[in-house]
């Protein structure tokens, strides 16, 4: 058998990792290939993230994929992980086998430092997978390091993408789009636990996760991955739009409950607010924010007041949250590919599709449509190809 082993932080895994892993396994023809997360890597300062969580997104972008896994073998056995004993244990577990030790080609320089190179390459042969903007001669270092150690040291011809994790988590973290980044599973993976985001959010999140139901927040956190790729796209406030997509259901709770809730608080509502239960959220959220979270920016308010009902003259931020919330990953129901078509076309045509359907969903359900819902409804067509409403990348999707 031909086994490889490629070991690394996954501090997210991307996908030049696996563009790299699916490269090298044709490449060398291996049987099978081990994604091995790193538990504490001698040569970096610690992982941002525990290796569990690191390795539970690796599995997920690894599904489906043929030969090659996800491995906890570091992980498992603690402490630092040296490239001596995770080589020694595959060579132990898969006896007579041929192993092939994958390193990213910055690493390959400093592998005459590393523990027993000599060791290590008694047992395996190296591999280097470097990326495509590299300036390094590999060959020539590959050929020092044989002069030095002996063994076999090959360098792959892999081209992929060049992507960084440092980049990724950067990226997570100043609310930036990471599609085309990380695999689609590992990108919901991320939002869905608030990974890589400043404390603050993290803080809302869990505070949110002790009031919403799990399928309500997953919707709140796909809510904020949508509204991110939005912003990019229209050009709005990012973190902006990502707060108020994070608080938008603040407050979402069974009609019974949010009544009940809001009499306690002293909250006062409406007669159409107690006839129509699922109009309170909106409005008392955008409440909570300031008073509970302490939000202060008025434009992050507005959004979560509006992202139910909407009013005429509303702020692309106001959209793209509205939008959002109607059009993320986990929504469901017919005519959604359409909208989600528009939303990065037209915001003003994605919002009156979503306004028109709803419209028509409130009719048939045998509930009269709010009196507003007309007048914004008129404003919208009147806005459709409106500039600032008009997606200024044409590269977003």
């Amino acid at each position: 058998m031909k086994i490889g082993i490629f070991g690394g932080s996954f501090d997210p895994v991307h996908l030049g990792h696996i563009a790299a892993a699916r490269s090298v396994k044709q490449e060398l023809g291996l049987d099978k290939l081990f994604m091995v997360v790193a538990a504490d890597a001698p040569h970096k300062h610690g992982a941002n993230l525990p290796g569990n969580i690191r390795l539970r997104m690796l599995e997920t972008a690894l599904e489906g994929e043929d030969g090659i896994i996800a491995s906890d073998a570091e992980l498992k056995r603690g402490g630092k992980s040296y490239t001596l004993d995770t080589v020694s244990a595959f060579a132990k577990q898969y006896r007579g086998a041929e192993l092939y030790f994958i390193v990213g080609g910055d690493m390959l320089e400093s592998f005459p430092s590393w523990r027993e190179p000599k060791g290590i390459l008694e047992k395996a042969v190296l591999t280097a997978v470097s990326r495509p903007d590299t300036v390094r001669d590999m060959r020539a270092i590959a050929d020092s390091i044989m002069a030095q150690f002996g063994g076999r040291v090959s360098v792959s011809g892999f081209t992929g993408p060049d992507i960084s994790s440092t980049e990724v988590r950067r990226r997570m973290f100043e609310a930036e789009p990471v599609r085309g980044m990380v695999p689609l599973s590992c990108e919901f993976y991320m939002y869905r636990n608030a990974l890589y985001m400043p404390e603050k959010l993290r803080r809302i999140r869990l505070k949110l996760r002790q009031r919403l139901k799990r399928k309500r927040l997953d919707h709140t956190m796909m809510t904020v991955l949508e509204a991110v790729r939005l912003a990019a796209a229209y050009g709005v406030d990012a973190q902006k739009a990502r707060l108020a997509a994070l608080l938008h259901d603040c407050i979402k709770l069974p009609n019974k409950e949010i009544i009940d809730f809001c009499d306690e608080k002293g909250i006062e509502l409406t007669d159409e607010e107690r006839e129509s239960p699922y109009l309170i959220h909106s409005r008392v959220g955008s409440l909570l924010a300031k008073d509970e979270f302490g939000v202060t920016d008025e434009e992050v308010l507005s959004a979560i007041r509006l992202h139910t009902l909407g009013c005429v003259g509303m702020t692309p931020l106001d959209m793209v949250v509205y939008v959002a919330d109607k059009i993320e990953p986990s929504r469901e129901y017919d005519g959604l590919d359409e909208i989600r078509s528009a939303a990065y076309r037209d915001l003003a045509e994605a919002m009156l599709m979503v306004m028109r359907h709803s419209a028509e969903y409130t009719l048939k359900s045998g509930r009269c449509l709010n009196p507003a819902t007309g007048e914004v409804m008129r404003w919208l067509e009147g806005e459709i190809g409106s500039p600032r409403f008009a997606a200024i990348n044409a590269n977003q999707p």
